[in-house]
């Protein structure tokens, strides 16, 4: 509870809200010159609108003639419609300023993503503050009625304007009696206390609703997602889903109507003060009747001038909490836009020297693991030579692969590449050497050409990619497509895509890491989707590919090892036996176990 008083402390949020405007200012001056037109053509038209009553009432209290009747009105008119459209104008310029700036947010919160070292991705404190940013820029589900980021100018330029029109009010109503003055300010000030005291948000509970919210949409999404489909109806899913669903539903439920009881709360004190200031306001003004101290014009005007004031203070009071919510969700942004350390964004070739890659006392455990997933490593692949990394599932194979390109750091230890110490060398520079094919298969709804090269289309050489294919066995599949290599892909974004089967789809990335063509490759079970017969013609394929290259072939299953120089057997994060494939036989330990209980699946004459 302190964490989040100083979280959402008055000193936080004016830093955050004049950082954010600092930051408005550098992205687009321009919306600032349309406030200073918003602001006094708001007031203008509000108080021309109650103005308007006085002036119709005044005309024929005073028995003006008919011209004089139409050219007054006249002129109130137009000013009103001057006002009235200076002010839309103004207003629309700054939404539109605001969505600008709004969805340059969204590009800095996107290139997070793609420039934040690789690690930060699996932090859960990263993952914390990526919600808090998404929330804070694309609102809060469900709770459609809280701004966001993108309703900040709006917000701005309300809470502004509605404070100006009040100070104006307040000269109009002092002219008339500083008596009744106090009294509308006393009881317009118990409005804005009871909506800032009585109806101070929780912010705890907010934080509690938004995460229901999150979790809620998640299993929503899920539910309504097609590869789960056969798994609910088979499994027999359906119920958990809906209580699990439910759950969450009752904590944003709860989390709700803690908000509505607030709002109530609100909204039955600010009726209490405004019935108390209706019947101080009335009760003067109709003395001033009675006494003829001022006409019936004089009443309609400064009636509805103590409304319009009473409105501009609850105006002001909600614009400015909500202000502070904004500044605070300004603040999160920021912090997640800080977290961690950004990789330098360029472009290198690919590298193709020889490299030996050393493991040091290498261990690993992620964030929040009180045991290491890999421990103690040592080992030397010389250059040229392959290596087979196999072990059930879970040993921490993938996970090693990381390691070695540098995509993650080790907790302890060093791997060296070709003497010099992989993570002192920049992200950019480090990558340079590896191809790498992992069994998380993914592609972009570009061309086939594209998601081969990972290159744009003009900068993609096809004849290349082509070879690739050959390669990686699907050349066939590709010119059979309508397109050939501009059939897009991905049909959930394009609707003229084509589409691939789960062993295609390896394929092709198998295709992409040879397009790559670095000194190191890594094949990290990319052919988990093949049968273990498909598998095996695969690694042979690439074992002819592999010549002169290090090279890391991973598989719990085992037909990749026979024509590696040495393999790894990895168990419980450590090393348990390694050597030839012949000799690990001759051993007749775990390896050599795993290895009889699969061999009859490449034997082609029992399928």
């Amino acid at each position: 509870m302190k964490q989040d008083k100083e979280k959402y402390s008055l000193k936080n949020s004016i830093h955050s809200f004049t950082q954010l405007l600092i930051y408005i200012w550098k992205k687009n001056k321009t919306v600032y010159a349309f406030t200073l037109l918003y602001f006094p053509t708001y007031i203008l038209a509000n108080l021309l609108q109650v103005y308007l009553p006085k002036a119709v009432l005044a005309e024929l209290e005073n028995e003006q003639t008919v011209l004089h009747f139409i050219s007054t009105l006249t002129l109130i008119f137009i000013s009103l419609f001057t006002a009235l459209f200076f002010r839309d104008k103004s207003k629309v310029k700054i939404e539109n300023g605001n969505t600008l700036i709004s969805l340059e947010m969204n590009y800095e919160y996107a290139q997070k993503f793609l420039y934040v070292e690789y690690p930060y991705l699996e932090n859960p404190d990263f993952l914390f503050h990526r919600d808090s940013a998404k929330t804070a820029l694309y609102g809060r589900g469900r709770d459609s009625d809280l701004p966001c980021l993108k309703e900040f100018l709006k917000t701005l330029n309300t809470m502004i304007a509605s404070l100006g029109t009040a100070l104006i009010y307040i000269i109009i109503i002092s002219h008339l009696s500083p008596l009744l003055t106090a009294a509308i300010l006393a009881t317009s000030l118990g409005t804005m206390w009871s909506s800032l005291r009585v109806g101070r948000p929780n912010y705890g509970n907010m934080d509690l609703g938004e995460k229901a919210i999150r979790k809620l949409d998640y299993i929503s999404s899920q539910i309504g997602n097609f590869s789960l489909a056969k798994d609910v109806r088979l499994y027999h899913m359906e119920d958990w889903l809906l209580r699990t669903a439910q759950k969450f539903r009752q904590l944003w439920l709860y989390s709700k109507s803690i908000q509505l009881k607030r709002d109530a709360s609100i909204q039955l004190s600010a009726t209490f003060f405004m019935g108390i200031q209706n019947l101080i306001v009335y009760w003067f003004l109709l003395a001033g009747i009675f006494h003829s101290e001022i006409s019936l014009s004089d009443l309609v005007f400064y009636a509805g001038s103590s409304t319009a004031l009473s409105n501009a203070f609850i105006s002001w009071s909600n614009q400015t909490k909500w202000l502070h919510r904004l500044s605070i969700d300004y603040k999160k942004l920021c912090e997640f836009l800080s977290f961690g350390e950004n990789e330098k964004q360029t472009t290198l070739p690919a590298k193709k020297e020889q490299v030996t890659i050393s493991l040091d006392h290498v261990s690993f455990r992620f964030p929040g693991m009180e045991r290491d997933l890999l421990h103690d490593l040592n080992f030397t692949v010389n250059c040229g030579e392959r290596l087979a990394i196999v072990g059930i599932n879970g040993a921490g194979k993938t996970t090693l692969m990381k390691l070695i390109c540098g995509l993650l750091t080790p907790t302890e230890g060093r791997i060296l590449i070709n003497g010099a110490d992989l993570h002192t060398i920049p992200p950019h520079e480090r990558y340079r050497w590896f191809s790498c094919a992992f069994q998380d298969v993914s592609f972009l709804p570009l061309t086939i050409a594209e998601n081969i090269s990972m290159r744009p289309l003009e900068e993609t050489d096809e004849k290349r990619v082509w070879n690739c294919l050959s390669m990686a066995g699907i050349r066939e599949k590709i010119e059979n497509t309508p397109d050939k290599l501009y059939s897009f892909m991905e049909k959930d974004i394009r609707e003229n895509a084509v589409d691939f089967s789960g062993g295609e789809r390896q394929k092709l990335i198998l295709a992409r890491s040879l397009y790559k063509d670095a000194s190191v490759l890594i094949l990290d079970e990319p052919t988990a989707a093949l049968d273990p017969l498909a598998e095996n013609d695969i690694y042979l394929k690439y074992a002819a590919f592999s010549e002169g290259k290090t090279s890391f072939f991973v598989s719990h299953r085992l037909s990749s090892t026979r024509f590696c120089d040495k393999i790894l057997l990895l168990d419980g994060g450590s090393i348990k036996e390694e050597g030839t494939h012949d000799a690990l036989l001759a051993k007749g330990g775990l390896y050599a176990q795993m290895f009889t209980l699969q061999s009859h699946y490449y034997k082609e004459e029992a399928v």
